[in-house]
């Protein structure tokens, strides 16, 4: 027998095998997926802004009054203008679309907007004309829920790394790829968690505008105080002076995992998910530790009136707490805030005072609202509820009570705290 004639057929077949054998190691699988419509950084900051035709509200998001103005937030795109001299009528006068925005804040005509990883400056003196002035770029950290516009939570997301740049929104498509094995990827019965866990899914033109900065709700991360505008991020606050131009000064690194800011007392109230914390503003450019108030975890916004500072915690969202409840706070000794009371809540949101009212969004339990007069007997004073509202944040403004919910926008007369009324409703789409 010829052996040489056996070798060259073995040493194939061997080679054959091993072929085989490697290319059973992956395999190409196709399925239905969020596919990314992007854009590049360079194209998405040549956006040319201009006041559209008004639209309804989808998803609401921050609000923000200022003069017969109210703002409102379509969640990651952009803000509805609304002239708010009669809160009974309000007047729906445009959308501003902005790609990813969540906050507001507004001083001396010019409206501020977070838009991906950019602080953008509108002047906004004739409302149906607003125009940017100023862009300040890369000031704020990518972060998940800005990245990421209205997408099918029921399909996984896919090419997210072959289509680099900012997402603009999502296309439901067919795709295919390849993939290994040993990675026990069952894409017919699919934990989309593995794709989606960890990615979070609020007139007379030109006259009654008034010098200085509008109001806020509880849940804002904005804020302006003097001629800074101060930007909270989870772990860092950002401070930009506004004096003329827009200009980025530096950013503060944070203790804790920061969620709201609120001005008084010449301080910056920062709710945290473990705590309050406080800040200086005798130096506004520069803000400096007073102190910190440490809680159980939980969402945490904080209102301030006088001596007291008040903080709800609730269960559920992305903080993850364990207790629904109101605290009041003694801040009379700001190096030492001491927690005075404690009320059980079902669901507590955004929160709001005025002198002595206090007005709580309570989650799906709705708006309530409290004679705070007596810190201890805050539960023995409520004077109004209004029920089967899905309620978010508040501003309480001159008399009328802003309100969001995920039925819309209520505004309501509170000058007769004995006999709340409805003013108007602008719902959701």
């Amino acid at each position: 027998m010829d052996t040489k004639k056996i070798k060259l057929p073995l040493l194939i077949s061997l080679l054959l095998m091993l072929f085989l054998s490697s290319c059973q190691d992956s395999r190409l699988v196709t399925y239905i997926a969020n596919i990314p419509v992007t854009q590049s950084l360079e194209e998405w900051r040549q956006t040319e802004f201009s006041l559209e035709t008004a639209r309804p509200l989808e998803r609401p998001g921050k609000i923000y009054v200022y003069g017969n103005y109210l703002f409102v937030n379509e969640y990651l795109q952009g803000v509805h203008f609304f002239d708010n001299a009669n809160p009974a009528n309000p007047v729906n006068l445009g959308f501003l679309p902005v790609l990813a925005n969540v906050d507001i804040a507004v001083k001396d005509n010019k409206m501020y907007l977070d838009s991906y990883f950019d602080l953008l400056t509108f002047e906004i003196t004739d409302p149906l004309n607003p125009f940017l002035t100023d862009r300040e770029e890369d000031v704020f950290t990518f972060s998940d829920y800005a990245y990421f516009p209205s997408y099918n939570p029921n399909l996984p997301m896919a090419n997210l790394d072959q289509n680099p740049g900012i997402v603009t929104g999502w296309i439901q498509d067919e795709t295919t790829e390849q993939v290994a094995n040993s990675s026990g990827y069952n894409y017919s019965q699919l934990d989309m968690m593995i794709f989606s866990g960890g990615i979070s899914t609020e007139a007379s033109f030109g006259t009654s505008f008034l010098s200085g900065p509008g109001k806020a709700g509880s849940t804002s991360r904005f804020a302006i105080y003097g001629s800074n505008l101060y930007a909270l991020e989870p772990w860092e606050l950002g401070i930009f002076t506004i004096e003329g131009e827009t200009e980025f000064l530096r950013k503060i690194p944070m203790q804790r995992n920061a969620e709201t800011l609120y001005p008084a007392k010449e301080m910056l109230f920062i709710g945290t998910t473990t705590g309050m914390i406080t800040y200086s503003l005798n130096n506004p450019s520069n803000p400096t530790f007073l102190s910190e108030y440490l809680h159980w975890t939980g969402c945490d916004p904080v209102v301030v009136e006088g001596d007291r500072a008040y903080v709800t915690l609730a269960t559920g969202r992305t903080c993850n707490g364990n207790f629904d409840v109101l605290q009041v706070l003694d801040i009379s000794d700001i190096s030492t805030p001491n927690l005075i009371k404690e009320y059980d809540m079902f669901n507590p949101k955004g929160l709001g005072t005025d002198g002595e009212l206090l007005f709580i969004c309570d989650g799906s339990d709705g708006l309530k609202i409290y004679d705070r007069t007596n810190d201890l007997t805050i539960d023995k004073n409520q004077l109004g509820h209004f029920a089967n509202i899905n309620t978010s944040d508040v501003i309480p403004w001159n008399g009328v009570l802003i309100m969001t919910a995920s039925e819309g926008i209520y505004q309501y007369n509170y000058t007769n705290p004995a006999n709340v009324t409805l003013l108007s409703l602008i719902p959701v789409n």
